[in-house]
């Protein structure tokens, strides 16, 4: 016998629009707060000559606190109140992006740019966990898919406006712009959830959810338990292979640019921004092959590593050709990437709402993702210097193909799970 409870959801399409556009702001300008240092990653070792390695352990750092704090910004999202954590990981992101703008060393960036890492990985797990509390179950997968479009759009615009930045000013007036990009989206964040806060509880609608099942205690399952049954782990290394290839190959496509075709930073940058542009069409390829093709996710996370490697492949036998190509090439390979992504960290989060774990597992998948971005923001710079992008690209490769075998190894348990539950 099922004993049922009663969640209020936001009735009106409007409001649920609302919370919509007010999520996917927050998380877009993480973007901004995040991949500007990226994308000033070529001006900044040009300006002030670090080393490629040092340089990359700014970016490593990030990825690092971002990766460790999603996995308590998950289990908090869970228990304490998702929109307050959103506001206060976009106003500290902020506050650290002006504190970085005055940085004047390698460790005082790096420490600063762990900060913000801490900060920014409290906005996406809470976004899961307010779309799974406050959506009705009917929508729940549309919006999940479709706030991932704020990712390629946030790159597009961080790279963008970065190369405008530094083609006109300093690398350090990315930063500045940045922070009040951050601060203004807060307090529209804070008015905004507001506002929604007080017609849920005026006007929201009750939905009845099955939460707890008396045979299988499904709300009293432990996250461990849920990992293990589920086969989550295997998505976890997956998406440390994704990390290291959608983060750390975009963190260093300008570097890449700038040293095998030789030129300037800000054309090296500006060339980058057509990656986005590709990218965004990642987010609704791996919903639309989902739903008609492999209506798997694993499946379909492990075709579109499949299509990353075969990118790489041609990359790496067109070294050397028209920089046009190798960009449609890169474009590809981290679009989908992109679509990975969309499946193993806004999708299979939904699952685990009936066991009041989907702020928690949106947290432990995110934070895999971005493992292997630190691993890679740090590794690429050193080994693209010590042994040559050519190497570099056979072990991206090499990565791929792990991720195609890993989403494939998950494949049974994660079936098992969707029909029998824990």
């Amino acid at each position: 016998m099922d004993t049922m409870i009663q969640q209020k959801k936001i009735g009106s399409k409007k409001m649920q629009s609302m919370l919509f556009w007010l999520c996917w702001a927050a998380y877009f300008s993480t973007y901004l707060g995040r991949l500007n240092y990226s994308a000033c990653l070529t001006e900044i070792i040009r300006a002030e000559g670090y080393e490629k390695g040092a340089a990359g352990f700014i970016g490593t750092a990030f990825f690092f606190s971002y990766g460790v704090g999603q996995l308590f910004s998950g289990i908090l999202g869970d228990k304490k109140k998702p929109y307050k954590m959103i506001f206060a990981g976009v106003l500290g992101s902020g506050i650290c992006n002006g504190v970085m703008g005055l940085s004047g060393s390698v460790w005082q960036m790096a420490v600063v740019w762990c900060v913000n890492g801490l900060f920014q990985s409290l906005i996406w797990s809470p976004i899961i966990k307010l779309f799974s509390d406050w959506i009705p179950t009917s929508s729940q997968k549309k919006f999940c898919v479709n706030i991932n479009s704020s990712v390629p759009i946030g790159t597009f615009a961080a790279y963008g406006l970065t190369a405008l930045i530094v083609w006109k000013f300093h690398w350090r007036t990315v930063f500045f712009f940045s922070s009040l990009c951050l601060a203004a989206i807060s307090l529209i964040w804070f008015l905004g959830s507001r506002k929604i806060r007080k017609d849920l509880e005026e006007n929201g609608v009750i939905e009845d959810q099955v939460l707890v099942s008396q045979d299988k205690k499904q709300a009293d399952a432990s996250i461990w338990e849920l990992v293990l049954v589920s086969g989550m782990i295997f998505f976890c290394i997956g998406l440390m292979f994704q990390g290291v290839l959608k983060d750390g190959v975009t963190t260093w496509i300008p570097t890449y640019i700038r040293e095998e075709y030789h030129m300037e930073s800000v054309i090296s940058i500006i060339s980058t921004t057509v990656i986005p542009i590709f990218n965004l069409s990642g987010v609704y390829l791996a919903s639309i092959a989902n739903r008609k093709i492999f209506k798997s996710e694993t499946a379909t996370s492990a075709s579109f590593f499949v299509l990353c490697a075969g990118a790489l492949i041609l990359l790496r036998l067109y070294h050397g050709g028209s920089v046009v190509t190798v960009l449609i090439l890169f474009g590809l390979a981290t679009t989908a990437m992109m679509a990975v992504n969309t499946m193993l960290v806004s999708m299979v989060p939904i699952y685990f709402a009936p066991y009041g774990k989907s702020s928690t597992a949106s947290g432990i998948l995110n934070s895999s993702a971005y493992a292997g971005g630190a691993i890679s923001a740090y590794g690429i710079g050193v080994l693209s210097e010590r042994a040559g992008w050519d190497t570099t690209i056979m072990i991206w490769i090499f990565i791929a193909l792990l991720g195609a075998v890993a989403c494939t190894a998950g494949k049974p348990r994660w079936k098992r799970f969707l029909h029998n539950g824990i």
